[in-house]
């Protein structure tokens, strides 16, 4: 990920008043994860899997806490039971997801097509608000948009990251 984008996404996560993240390791997604684990501004649990994230989520905001999850697009599909439990048996609670989403338009790594083609389709199944950002200098106000969104919804939102501004030696 490039500098500009970790300062955005960090900047922005800020102003929207973030302060509990999880998050899973992610070769894109490293920088940001690391600079948010050196932030004392940050709660920060690192997660096994995804579905754990979840929960752990809910679990913070359920605690005063405004949570984000920041994951892999893939990494999200493999959350969809308990997103979906969260949303239809409880209700829904208010999250950022910060999705490292590959496999956009432009992409050259064939292998992600899958999953960023059917990303989109799966939020819009679960009538979860996102945004696609692909240039660094919209995350700050798309991110604090997006926290907007989560809790004026009282669901989950989702920033999906993507293009050759976030990830040029990826593109």
């Amino acid at each position: 990920m490039q500098a500009e984008a970790v300062t955005a996404i960090i900047t922005g996560l800020k102003q929207a008043g973030i302060n509990f993240i999880a998050s899973l390791p992610s070769t894109s997604l490293a920088p940001v994860i690391h600079a948010i684990m050196k932030d004392s501004d940050f709660i920060h649990v690192p997660i096994a899997n995804e579905k754990d994230g979840i929960g752990i989520c809910a679990g913070a905001w359920l605690g005063g806490k405004k949570p984000a999850l920041m994951v892999m697009n893939e990494g999200l599909l493999l959350a969809t039971y308990p997103l979906l439990s969260t949303l239809y048996n409880f209700g829904g609670f208010p999250l950022l997801m910060v999705i490292d989403h590959r496999g956009d338009f432009g992409d050259t790594y064939s292998w992600y097509f899958p999953t960023g083609i059917q990303l989109p389709r799966i939020l819009e199944s679960f009538q979860i608000p996102y945004t696609i950002v692909r240039e660094s200098s919209k995350l700050i106000a798309e991110i604090v948009r997006g926290q907007k969104t989560t809790e004026a919804y009282g669901k989950p939102a989702a920033i999906l990251l993507s293009g050759e501004e976030m990830y040029a030696k990826h593109f």
